[in-house]
């Protein structure tokens, strides 16, 4: 009776392990990258090729290490893709958007443990200090 119920058991975590498996086949673990808006105060970008902002100008670093960015378009509207896994939480970098103008940008990241996969996830977004809030499309908005 013993090995019989000790079988039993055995067979239903092996079969919870095996659906937790198969249920993380199908699932794709989220993207480590926020996206981040420059905007004036009615709401214009100000990041493009010909506007105050160029991408070719715009870098990320941290002492000697630079931070890949990615200038993606939406609706006409240039914006900054971040990709932050080699980031340190809570330290600053240099968002330097043009030579005159340099910013602090600091992130509090978390990884937080999920269903499937744990997930390196942003807490918070801090320009100069000013934590930045997401809008309704979950990028972070920087006013100038």
């Amino acid at each position: 009776m013993k090995s019989t119920f000790f079988v039993i058991i055995s067979l239903f975590f092996l079969g919870s392990c095996s659906k937790k498996n198969d249920d993380c086949e199908t699932i794709q673990p989220p993207e480590p990258a926020i996206n981040i808006r420059i905007l004036d105060a009615s709401g214009n970008s100000l990041i493009g090729e010909d506007n105050i902002y160029n991408p070719s100008e715009i870098t990320l670093t941290r002492g000697d290490k630079t931070i890949n960015l990615l200038f993606p378009k939406n609706n006409e509207e240039t914006y900054i893709r971040l990709y932050y896994p080699d980031m340190e939480s809570d330290k600053d970098y240099q968002l330097k958007l043009t030579d005159q103008e340099i910013d602090f940008l600091n992130l509090i990241l978390a990884n937080n443990d999920g269903f499937c996969y744990d997930v390196l996830e942003v807490e918070a977004l801090y320009i100069n200090g000013k934590e930045i809030q997401r809008d309704a499309n979950y990028a972070y908005v920087i006013e100038k």
